[in-house]
This record gives C-alpha cells, sequence and structure tokens, in this order.
C-alpha cells in the first residue's frame, strides 16, 4: 500500500482581481491568437498569473494589469511588435460577444461608435475612449490605464485596427482617416500601414483617430433596430451587475440620469453628492482625462439616441436630458448628428 504523502501542499485558489478589470473573453482571444501561432498558453496563463478557469464564464471579470502584462509577454515571446494590429485586425463579431453583435446591428457607423462608448466600462476599466467632434472632423481617443508601459500600444493596436479594419470593412472603408499614436515612431511602421491601410504617424500626445465627421452617419449592412434595442438593455443590465466604480467619471455618469431633470447636472449639484468640493472634482476629472462638460456631452449624446429609439416623445427627451426647451435639445442633436431628431426617429 503506497504511503500517505505528508503535508502535500494544497493548491489555494488565486484571489479575486482587485483595481481596474477587463473582460476575460479578451484575455482568451489573446490566448487563442497566441495558441494558433505555435505558444502554448500555459505559459502565458503563468507569466500573467491568470487561471484558465476563470476565464471561461461569459462574464468573468479579470485584472487589467493581468492581461497588459499577457499583451507584452505573448508580443515578447513571438517576437511581433504589432501583436496587437494582427490580434484586433483578426477580431469577429462573436469574439466581442453581445457588444459586438449590438455594434453591427446599429443603425450607422456613428450609433456604433456611440454605443462603444456608452459600454466602454463593459470592456475594460481604467482604460476610457473619448469621441469629439468639431470642424467636420470626429477624433476617437484612447486613454490608457497607469504608468507608460508598452501594453498601451498593443491595446492601442487593438482596438484601433478593430475600428478601422473590421468596422471600416461594414461601410467600405474610412477614407480621410488618419491615425496619430503615441510614442517613438517602431522598426515595424511599415507594417501599421499595410494593415490598417490609413495614413499613420507617430511621436502624437495622445493615441487619436481622426476621420471626416461624414463617415458617422454611414449605414451598416446588418442594421436592425429591434434587435440592436434589445442587446442594448441586456447590455445595460450587464453593465449595472458591475462592481460600483472607483473612477469620479463613472460616478458622475451614474448621476446624471437623476441630476440632469432637476438641476442640469451643475458642478454643485455634483460635487455636494460625491461629498468633495466643485474644484476637487474637476480637479479628479482632469486628472483622468476628462471633464464635467464632456462627461455630460457625451452622456446626452448617448441617451438622446435611446430614448428616440425607443420612441420617447422629443419634449421629455429634452426634459429628461437637462434641456431648458425642446428647441435646445434640437440645436444639440443637430450640432452631433447633422439632421433633426424627428427626421432620425
Amino acid at each position: 500500500m503506497p504511503r500517505a504523502r505528508r503535508n502535500a501542499p494544497t493548491r489555494q485558489p488565486r484571489p479575486a482581481p482587485s483595481g481596474p478589470t477587463v473582460w476575460a473573453g479578451l484575455a482568451l482571444r489573446v490566448l487563442d491568437f497566441a495558441e494558433a501561432r505555435g505558444l502554448p498558453r500555459h505559459g502565458l496563463l503563468e507569466a500573467a498569473g491568470l487561471e484558465h478557469a476563470r476565464l471561461s464564464a461569459p462574464e468573468a471579470r479579470v485584472s487589467l494589469l493581468s492581461v497588459y502584462t499577457l499583451l507584452e509577454e505573448a508580443a515578447a515571446r513571438l517576437r511581433d511588435g504589432c501583436l496587437g494590429l494582427h490580434l484586433g485586425a483578426a477580431l469577429r463579431v462573436d469574439d466581442l460577444d453581445a457588444l459586438g453583435f449590438l455594434m453591427v446591428s446599429s443603425r450607422t457607423l456613428g450609433d456604433a461608435l456611440e454605443h462603444v462608448l456608452r459600454y466602454q466600462r463593459l470592456w475594460s476599466e481604467g482604460e476610457r475612449f473619448s469621441l469629439e467632434r468639431g470642424a467636420g472632423r470626429v477624433t476617437v481617443t484612447y486613454h490608457p490605464h497607469g504608468p507608460e508601459r508598452l501594453a498601451h500600444r498593443l491595446m492601442a493596436q487593438l482596438v484601433f485596427a478593430d475600428l478601422i479594419v473590421n468596422g471600416g470593412r461594414l461601410v467600405g472603408g474610412l477614407p480621410g482617416a488618419r491615425l496619430r499614436l503615441r510614442g517613438p515612431r517602431p522598426v515595424d511602421a511599415p507594417e501599421y500601414s499595410r494593415v490598417l491601410g490609413v495614413p499613420v504617424s507617430f511621436r502624437a500626445p495622445q493615441d487619436v483617430l481622426a476621420m471626416p465627421e461624414a463617415l458617422l452617419v454611414r449605414p451598416l449592412p446588418g442594421a436592425d433596430a429591434g434587435l440592436s434595442g434589445v442587446l442594448a438593455r441586456a447590455t445595460d443590465r450587464m453593465l449595472a451587475g458591475l462592481p460600483a466604480s472607483s473612477r469620479v467619471a463613472d460616478q458622475v455618469r451614474a448621476l446624471l440620469p437623476e441630476l440632469l431633470p432637476e438641476s442640469g447636472a451643475s458642478l454643485a449639484h455634483l460635487a455636494a453628492r460625491l461629498r468633495m468640493s466643485p474644484r476637487t472634482l474637476q480637479r479628479r476629472l482632469r486628472d483622468e482625462g476628462t471633464s464635467l462638460e464632456a462627461e455630460r456631452e457625451a452622456f446626452r449624446r448617448q441617451q438622446a439616441h435611446v430614448l428616440l429609439e425607443a420612441e420617447t416623445p422629443i419634449a421629455e427627451v429634452a426634459w429628461r436630458l437637462g434641456y431648458s426647451a425642446p428647441s435646445a435639445f434640437h440645436h444639440a442633436f443637430r450640432r452631433w448628428t447633422g439632421q433633426s431628431p424627428r427626421t432620425f426617429r
């Protein structure tokens, strides 16, 4: 009879992720992509401090910093400084789960981008995207998390490759688009142009995709208002199920539905609800790369689309978004989309 093994170590489960988290499906896509190129996933999982069993649940979350490490390890072992480009260009709709199908069932490219902005916390906490319009141009900016590291460039490659390559494929290309990236020009810079098919420059202060605003009204071939509405409601429930965010910008957004009809979500009212001074609130938002004006504008723009698609009366939409009169909402909506709320509906 074999002797009992004394003091056999028991495997302790890893603690739940702390700090910013990311959808675990992203880690799985990185692992699948690396394995398809001959890189065993066990070593990558070990290096990133991840367990495969924790990645398989549909709505599982893992540490954003672990995914950063995973990307860096995969790029180093594959000797691929453009790993994010190659991974992003290879993504399929179902790779992004419900959010992917919500994007492709949107009415236009602009609506798909609005969904990305609205639900970006489902994809990744800590990181964020912002969208600005003006002078006939629109810019999408990627804001990474934490101190500068290689993973920021790899993640920027990934998200912009998905948007430019896969999004562009849906609308017949993105003529006039241009990508500006932070950091020095890499030795493999020609690969960016080959994969993306748009001009790319480096040494920019931020990672920014700029393109003509007219591209946003291009219709998507899979547009389905009914399906988009169902998916948006399901994704709203997923978003509501996430733990409270430590980001002040997320806390501000959570208060906007309540405070916009009451006070227009003024700085003073928001600061009082968050138990901080107006100056502190402005500073905290600035440290997160945003402002109250930007968050209020983005929320109004996104919710306007949702409420109009739900057949909410235009006067009620204006009230719920904190406008003093329907005419003020009409003016803002035309500035965002180039058309009236009634024409959009």
